[in-house]
């Protein structure tokens, strides 16, 4: 089960009631994914094959689920640390409210599952990602659009959720079968683009103590009952590299006790892997094992995703080496 987490925004509690959740219904554990999101998995389905209702109600329960139409096409991603530390403009309330918007608009339930949308506050990280439509705050009260890989228009900042919206409405009604703007007949042209646009180097996501915010690396993604129990319950923000941002003031000798990371030059920043076996039925091998071990081993001299089958779900976008996770005979 993935729940989106527009800009990666949990609402205040979630995280905990989705642990209890996965603890009777799942594997116990919380599941990061590239997108900033959350996903349970090993979840036991009920006689009919279907999600148990107990579970759904749940998720709904605790604000995960606000709108069962548009639930797939809530892919949102945002500079995690804006409003708290660096950027050029604070975009949290700005995702809030595109949010809602696309919700409201019953014709975007028709957008691609896979489509993403991307807000950055200006210092360039969600610039780096391969999303369909992003806006990037300028600094003078306007932010750029780029339409897939191309230049689109400048608009005011306050107006960058009607502009995505327009776009995306367009795309619906040009896209065929294409999933992503790139993959449309002229790259994006047809909705604006211009000029292609280069995409700036994968970011450096700080750890630690940032101002007023903390800033920590979860390893593999997984949050594990213990770790969510340590976590404060409100203002919690999951990133698209697998961590977390919350308030200052907590205790970090207990969180780092349950496995999460915050030495700027853990070796987990440079190793991930996808869920492996026995979690996948097409993976040859535990990819999880197999990369505790390259960290434990402290040789990483690139980055490292490791994979159970030549599919390589969750691979990083930036420059990585593939290693196979095969079952031994």
């Amino acid at each position: 089960m993935r729940l989106r987490v527009p800009g990666g925004q949990i609402p205040d509690g979630a995280l905990r009631a989705l642990s209890t959740a996965s603890i009777a219904y799942a594997d116990g554990d919380v599941h990061l994914t590239s997108r900033g999101n959350l996903q349970l998995r090993g979840i036991e389905l009920d006689e009919c094959g279907a999600v148990p209702a107990g579970l759904a109600d749940a998720v709904a329960a605790a604000g995960l689920l606000p709108s069962a139409s548009h639930e797939r096409v809530r892919n949102i991603v945002a500079s995690p640390l804006s409003g708290l530390a660096g950027g050029l403009a604070d975009v949290r309330p700005l995702v809030r409210e595109f949010d809602a918007a696309l919700c409201a608009d019953p014709a975007l339930a028709e957008l691609p599952g896979r489509f993403l949308f991307g807000i950055d506050d200006g210092r360039g990280d969600i610039a780096s990602l391969r999303c369909d439509l992003t806006a990037v705050a300028l600094g003078d009260g306007t932010a750029r659009i780029i339409v897939g890989g191309l230049d689109g228009p400048t608009v005011p900042l306050a107006e960058t959720p009607g502009m995505l919206l327009r776009l995306a409405r367009r795309f619906v009604g040009i896209r065929g079968s294409v999933w992503h703007v790139r993959q449309l007949p002229r790259a994006g042209a047809e909705l604006g683009g211009t000029v292609p646009v280069p995409r700036p180097p994968a970011p450096t996501m700080p750890y630690g103590v940032l101002g007023d915010a903390v800033s920590v690396l979860v390893p593999l993604g997984i949050l594990t009952p213990a770790t969510v129990a340590a976590l404060p319950d409100r203002d919690v923000v999951v990133t698209p590299w697998r961590g977390l941002i919350f308030p200052s003031g907590s205790n970090l000798v207990a969180l780092r006790g349950t496995g999460l990371e915050t030495a700027p030059d853990s070796a987990w920043q440079r190793v991930t892997a996808c869920t492996g076996a026995p979690g996948c039925s097409l993976a040859e091998g535990d990819t999880r094992a197999l990369a505790r071990r390259i960290v434990a081993g402290n040789t990483i001299d690139s980055r490292i995703h490791v994979v159970g089958c030549e599919r390589a779900c969750g691979a990083p976008h930036s420059s990585h080496r593939l290693v196979f996770a095969r079952s031994t005979p």
